[in-house]
């Protein structure tokens, strides 16, 4: 599981026009304190489309069902990422997040009809939440 970040990034390297996002992958797992992985960057050292990447990651991980726990209600997850706003999310990456509470909350149950239905389903909660 933890190599999965460099696994990413070779793919995406590959191809010139990725190189953005091969290194957006390949620090996705990076926390603002330093503690995260593949190196161990910290703060504006982790580029900012990680940075901004790592907070919508963790809440489509925690608003998705698992083969080992069920998917948590969005409040829940925004209450988690708030906490950790300082310590595995830069602060500012949360703030965006929270300015984008509204449209966050659209999207994900549109993902969610998605992945336990197919593309069908999602256009029609896209169409009843009058998009």
């Amino acid at each position: 599981m933890r190599t999965h970040p460099e696994k990413g990034h070779a793919i995406l390297r590959e191809v010139r026009f990725l190189s953005e996002a091969a290194e957006i992958v390949l620090c996705h797992e990076e926390r603002f304190d330093g503690s995260g992985y593949p190196r161990g960057l910290a703060g504006e050292a982790i580029p900012l489309g990680a940075r901004l990447f790592a907070v919508i990651d963790t809440l489509d991980a925690m608003t998705s069902d698992r083969p080992y726990r069920r998917a948590l209600p969005f409040e829940a997850a925004k209450q988690e990422i708030q906490r950790s706003a300082g310590t595995q999310f830069d602060p500012a990456a949360v703030s965006a997040f929270v300015d984008e509470e509204e449209t966050l909350r659209e999207m994900v149950p549109l993902k969610c009809a998605v992945n336990a239905r197919g593309i069908g389903l999602a256009l029609d909660a896209r169409q009843r939440a009058g998009a």
